[in-house]
């Protein structure tokens, strides 16, 4: 930054000398004398009047303006570079901050976040930002390295005409306040429109397949529409307040050079200057008007930069989930107690969980029951530490869960959730993406396992299928059946399936399941479900009702005991115990 700041300073003062080679030249053709006095440098002066005829100093004046531009060029070129430099990498490091605190933000966040404008800040407010902060805040120090240098060079000439043209400037000051004063408001409104514009648009785009399955386009398309119309008119508001800022500034400029002019006029016609002093002047006028008249486009600029700034700021207010962090880093086998635990939203007074103590043995599989809204999946967002618990504790291997850190809980949990999130990859690179160098043969028993490796065989390139973004190549039970292969390829000791099995078939539930008790290291499963078929076969049921542990027991204790899991097998038994019937019947007439 300040490499780049010292280049402007000299590209400014290199170019103030611009107009004086024309001075010296004029002077000299005048007068046919080479040693009139001009405020270059010293050494150039030398240069020039060293030479023995009018024809050798023309020519000496030409090469000394010649080396002076390569010079300005090369120096031009390599504050550009400079300047190019540290605006990318000023944006790549703000990008990179901006995306690594999002990701610690806590869930609550997310849930609320629109991600549409999460992208807008981390793309184009930054982009904004790192522009202003990288170009315009060296385009000021441009700014006043100019008007020093211009001031000085014309203040040589003539002082008055200096006077004359900064005498205008508290106008173009004034002007500037007030435009920005405009700017800034509306500039806020736009990028509060555009945000929204864009949450329409990333929401239509991911849920293409709802808008087709409805016939909603016309009315999405009408909602694009109204959002689009509304930033497109703040665009053009602004462009018109803009466009009289920038006119009332041009004619401003263009008044100012039609007083130096006259004023040189009256001072050949006085005899305190002469031709070249006037042209030199109009030359260096320039140096103090559009500086001035560029003051604007900073403002303008700077009414952009602020609001995006104060957008991104937003965001690194937001605390991040591990300032309230464990310390230890216990081993996890998958022994976990539920010790009168109570949970409620920050949102709320209520609490949402109550009094909830269980013990799960390491090795367990345990089934969580309950309709929607008892509480299941918070129940276990607790036991990954998305939330933190008001009251009572939970127990990892004889630990306090708040004690241990975060990352290293979660890293040993494996959890499927109920619409599992798949990237533009390949089938083989989704179950294997936790590690690069895990072995091919463990990915293939993840998907033996996840009842996955007969589909995968009947892909045309097998485990190298692109799987479409979010997975929309795949059915809903084997994006599924990816998932939980990408889950038991590390070997976790504790599995969470979230309700994860309700997209594959009771046979396929089954198959997985057995393959899971199969297995040589058994992981305590904690199974959340809605069919009664996944839930009987686990080792102990839990059943959750308004937030409260209902009842807690085997398939066979619970299904002869009144409650919640009495009703729901009376229903659900009755059901499986025909379709089982109807499928022995049709295995004898061969038609299944």
């Amino acid at each position: 930054m300040i490499l780049a700041a010292l280049l402007t300073i000299f590209h400014q003062m290199s170019y103030s000398y611009i107009p004086l080679f024309t001075q010296y030249l004029i002077k000299t053709l005048e007068t046919k004398n080479p040693n009139q006095v001009v405020n270059l440098p010293s050494f150039v002066v030398t240069f020039i009047q060293s030479a023995g005829t009018l024809k050798t100093v023309i020519l000496y004046i030409a090469i000394s303006l010649l080396l002076l531009q390569v010079l300005r060029f090369l120096m031009r070129f390599f504050e550009s570079w400079v300047k190019g430099y540290l605006l990318e990498k000023m944006a790549e490091n703000m990008r990179l901050r901006a995306y690594k605190h999002i990701q610690s933000l806590d869930y609550t966040f997310h849930n609320k976040a629109d991600s549409g404008d999460l992208i807008q800040r981390v793309t184009s407010d930054i982009d904004t930002t790192t522009s202003f902060l990288a170009q315009r805040t060296l385009e000021i120090v441009g700014l006043l390295a100019t008007l020093t240098f211009g001031a000085y060079q014309l203040y040589y000439i003539n002082p008055t005409i200096v006077w004359i043209t900064l005498g205008l400037t508290p106008i173009s000051a004034i002007a500037s306040i007030i435009y920005f004063m405009n700017i800034n408001k509306l500039y806020t409104k736009i990028e509060e429109e555009e945000s929204q514009m864009m949450t329409v648009i990333q929401e239509n785009l991911s849920g293409s397949k709802v808008v087709r399955a409805f016939a909603n386009e016309a009315f999405e398309i009408k909602k694009l529409e109204e959002k689009n119309s509304k930033f497109r008119n703040s665009i053009i508001k602004a462009n018109k307040i803009i466009a009289i800022f920038w006119g009332s500034m041009d004619f401003l400029g263009v008044i100012q050079y039609l007083i130096v002019i006259g004023f040189g006029i009256q001072g050949i016609k006085q005899g305190t200057m002469d031709a070249a002093d006037i042209i030199a002047a109009l030359g260096l006028v320039g140096m103090l008007i559009w500086p001035i008249r560029g003051l604007g486009r900073m403002i303008n600029d700077y009414g952009k930069a602020l609001v995006a700034s104060d957008r991104l700021n937003e965001i690194f207010d937001q605390h991040s989930e591990y300032e309230h962090d464990g310390t230890q880093t216990p081993d996890i086998h998958g022994s976990i107690v539920f010790q009168n635990v109570h949970f409620k939203f920050p949102d709320t007074e209520e609490h949402l969980l109550k009094n909830i103590s269980f013990e799960i043995k390491q090795g367990e599989t345990v089934a969580i029951i309950g309709r929607t809204g008892s509480g299941k999946t918070t129940l276990v967002n607790l036991l990954l530490r998305m939330y933190d618990y008001d009251k009572g504790n939970i127990m990892v291997d004889g630990v306090p869960l708040l004690d241990i850190k975060k990352q290293h809980i979660r890293k040993h949990i494996g959890v499927v959730m109920q619409d599992p999130f798949l990237y533009s990859k390949t089938v083989y690179q989704n179950i294997a993406i936790q590690s690069k160098n895990i072995e091919k043969e463990k990915v293939q028993q993840a998907a033996v396992i996840a009842a996955l490796e007969k589909d995968i065989h009947t892909f045309k390139q097998g485990y190298d299928t692109l799987v479409g973004e979010k997975g929309t190549t795949l059915s809903g039970g084997q994006k599924q059946r990816v998932a939980i292969a990408r889950v038991l390829v590390d070997d976790k000791p504790i599995l969470i399936f979230d309700d994860a099995l309700s997209a594959v078939d009771t046979h396929t539930d089954l198959m997985i399941r057995r393959a899971l008790n199969q297995k040589e290291k058994k992981q305590t499963t904690i199974i959340i479900t809605h069919r009664i078929t996944t839930a009987k076969e686990a080792d102990k049921i839990v059943v959750l009702e308004a937030g409260e542990i209902t009842a807690i027991g085997t398939h066979e204790s619970l299904s002869r005991q009144d409650g919640l899991y009495k009703k729901l097998w009376d229903i659900q038994g009755k059901l499986e115990e025909e379709f089982n019937q109807l499928v022995k019947r049709g295995d004898s007439n061969g038609r299944f």
